[in-house]
């Protein structure tokens, strides 16, 4: 972002000191990587005054969270029940966590964990999605995605500009992970906002008014999921809600409308918020480096290539939680049981221990799908392969149809959502000429 006269809060602060570092803080969210790097280097566990978590930076110590079941849990259903630590109460996720669980119960919340389960309980819900996006499956899709894509470049391709996240980055995973699950077109606008909604529980930015808001649309969200599993049960479709709702268990049961509830809900978020984020991003990043746009067009780098960088660089989910299930040391310090660890994986994609020259974009990389940008083992994100294939398609046709693709003069402030574990573009205006 160098090249281009950016707002100075934008600017990379120099010096930071690790008790300068607040996750909460906005400006920080829109520039972490100086304090990524001085978390690693300093505080690679770090508990945060701010949330009472215990922030994790580095690679090798995130992919042990990530694996170690023994002491390191998914499920946070434990820290709900238990009620929330007063440290927490002043900023952290659950700041009004009480006063939410209250409208929950009162409009009728129905969710348990499955996703965020453990094995063998996850293995269960893994394996009723897991036929939905088989190899096959994706591959199939290739057609439909094409046509997608083409649609919506035409939708603005001879105005010779674009708003790229609104016209492009979100309607095209959003279309297609709603095609995907079953839910009817005319609903695309209401779903996006539940799945914006959801990702808004992470932020920690939320009033208290705005979060029982918040609280009540998602409830009002399940009555819409549970009314369409009704249908899909009468009258199944060659969508994924249709094969979840038939699904028969290894014990003969079919999945609960709570479970089936947490499996859609996660399903629609992970299904196009990052994958809108990383595509903008990754467009971006095009901008910036007009040296790696140029590998691409003349096929000197692969654009599966460029994908993963995009991911590793601007992870688009930079913080997860697990909850600790006994004491445990790591990296010295010692963590005690119940505590809420924060994964930054937008800090363990850019570990120089684990990549060279981390901080740039090399299309020659080896081994580039290292990062941990969608997980590891039983936990790796299940829509991943869809997300890569869909990325990768929108660069190769956006750039085979649009040429001299340029970054609008003054209309460019390249601010992010101020957001605690996403991170995307609010905006990104484009010129561009149409490639005879």
């Amino acid at each position: 972002l160098m090249a281009f006269a950016l707002p100075e809060k934008l600017m990379p602060k120099e010096n930071i000191k690790l008790s300068d570092i607040n996750l909460l803080d906005p400006s920080l969210q829109e520039n972490p990587y100086e304090a990524y790097s001085v978390l690693r280097s300093k505080a690679p566990v770090f508990l945060s005054p701010e949330t009472g978590f215990y922030v994790v930076s580095k690679y090798n110590d995130l992919k042990r969270v990530l694996t170690d079941y023994e002491y390191f849990s998914r499920d946070l259903s434990a820290y709900w029940e238990e009620g929330i630590k007063e440290e927490n109460k002043k900023n952290g996720y659950w700041r009004y966590g009480d006063k939410v669980k209250k409208v929950f119960i009162e409009k009728g919340w129905r969710q348990i964990p499955c996703f965020d389960a453990e094995p063998p309980y996850h293995t269960k819900f893994r394996k009723a999605a897991n036929p939905s996006f088989t190899a096959g499956k994706i591959k199939k899709m290739e057609p439909y995605i094409e046509s997608l894509i083409n649609e919506l470049i035409d939708t603005f391709i001879d105005n010779g500009q674009v708003e790229f996240v609104s016209q492009f980055c979100i309607p095209l995973p959003m279309n297609i992970i709603q095609d995907r699950l079953g839910f009817p077109k005319k609903d695309l606008s209401l779903l996006k906002s539940w799945s914006f909604d959801t990702g808004e529980a992470l932020s920690q930015r939320l009033t208290e008014e705005e979060e029982l808001a918040c609280a009540e649309r998602l409830v009002k969200f399940q009555h819409y999921m549970n009314k369409t599993f009704e249908e899909k049960k009468k009258n199944p479709k060659e969508d994924i809600i249709s094969d979840l709702v038939t699904h028969i268990c290894e014990d003969g049961e079919s999945l609960k409308t709570e479970e089936l509830i947490s499996m859609v809900s996660a399903l629609n978020i992970g299904g196009n918020e990052t994958t809108t984020n990383s595509i903008a991003g990754g467009m971006l990043m095009l901008m910036q480096q007009k040296d790696k746009l140029e590998d691409l067009l003349t096929g000197k780098a692969r654009f599966k290539n460029f994908v993963e960088e995009i991911i590793r660089l601007e992870t688009p989910v930079q913080s997860l939680f697990r909850r600790v299930r006994k004491e445990v040391n790591l990296e010295g310090v010692s963590i005690p049981e119940g505590s809420i660890i924060d994964m930054r994986f937008g800090s363990a994609n850019r570990d120089s221990d684990q990549f060279k020259c981390p901080a740039q974009m090399d299309l020659k990389r080896k081994n580039p799908g290292k990062h941990l940008a969608y997980g590891v083992a039983h936990h790796h994100c299940i829509g991943a392969p869809l997300a890569r294939q869909e990325m990768r398609m929108a660069f190769e046709l956006l750039l085979s149809r649009l040429k001299n693709i340029k970054l609008t003069p003054n209309k460019n402030d390249f601010l992010h959502h101020p957001h605690f574990a996403l991170r995307g573009l609010k905006e990104l205006h484009l010129t561009f000429e149409k490639n005879s």
